[in-house]
């Protein structure tokens, strides 16, 4: 009996040959050795397939900030190098998402909110981090962590197409957009007692 896994590996290899329009449930079927009548009775649909095997790739499981910071630097290092991976294995299948989001908007959850979680992770641990001191501090912390999440995403699919636009070597380009993050946001503040990051998300 085929695995679930090996089915949602299909469909993100056909997908990212042949984009949404391509990837018909015929070719991901034959791709993973069996008939589209299992595609359709375990996923309901080829967008839900579809969807599922995307979120598949990038697993966030040890990707996850700390509940309250300790090591800031080497916590959001290890954090943005994570992501900074998973999104470059990943790159022809956003590359080819986004091209098609016009027509198929039903994919932008695929890449577009899937980052939705992942900001608001690192926005809430940068609040610990760096807590309001000013009124413009919250501000000044949403733009910095977009910075850095777009930054990371740029690199993800751009650079090996216009690859003098971004750090070298390719190692070393999470250390470095941190650095630049790490710069804008200042010294760390000592966190309130008590705050962790959910209370934080909520503020």
């Amino acid at each position: 009996m085929i695995s679930r896994q090996k089915l949602l590996e299909a469909a993100a290899r056909v997908f990212a040959e042949s984009g949404f329009r391509g990837a018909t449930t015929r070719r991901i079927a034959e791709a993973a050795g069996v008939n589209e009548v299992t595609l359709f009775r375990l996923f309901g649909s080829k967008s839900q397939l579809l969807t599922e095997a995307m979120q598949c790739m990038h697993p966030n499981a040890g990707l996850n900030l700390p509940a309250e910071p300790g090591d800031v630097e080497r916590e959001l290092l290890t954090w943005s190098e994570g992501h900074l991976e998973a999104m470059r294995s990943m790159r022809h299948i956003i590359r080819k998402t986004m091209a098609e989001l016009e027509e198929h908007p039903e994919m932008r959850q695929v890449v577009c909110d899937a980052k939705t979680p992942m900001f608001n992770q690192l926005l809430s641990y940068v609040s610990l981090a760096w807590p309001s001191a000013t009124a413009g501090d919250e501000s000044m912390r949403r733009t910095a962590c977009s910075m850095l999440v777009s930054a990371m995403f740029s690199d993800a699919i751009g650079r090996d197409v216009v690859s003098a636009a971004y750090p070298v070597p390719a190692e070393s380009a999470a250390q470095k957009y941190l650095t630049v993050f790490l710069r804008t946001m200042g010294p760390v503040r000592r966190p309130t007692a008590g705050r962790t990051l959910a209370t934080a998300a909520n503020d």
